[in-house]
């Protein structure tokens, strides 16, 4: 059988929520707000899947630059390299201060 090679490939694990954490996401997740210059941590939520980014950048830590439509730009680290994000505020999480 051939290797998959879509943009999901890899995620078995990324793209699945815990047994207690299935269902609807709450809403609360979907209408927060961030404001540019805050950091926040992606993270996928598989239950809403709009607004998602690469899942390479899973996990990342990142700061908000603004706004595209209903979705955030953030600017991460990778590899040593600053690249630009996009994502819905259902896969975002605040850092804690």
């Amino acid at each position: 059988m051939p290797s998959s090679n879509g943009p999901r490939e890899g995620t078995r694990h990324k793209l699945r929520n815990a047994p207690r954490e299935r269902g609807t996401s709450p809403p609360q997740r979907s209408v927060e707000t961030y404001e540019p210059g805050e950091k926040v941590h992606l993270q996928l939520d598989p239950s809403v899947p709009d607004g998602t980014f690469h899942p390479r950048f899973n996990g990342h830590t990142g700061e908000v630059l603004g706004t595209q439509g209903s979705a955030f730009e953030i600017e991460i680290e990778d590899g040593g390299t600053t690249k630009t994000v996009i994502a819905a505020a259902a896969h975002l999480r605040r850092q804690a201060e």
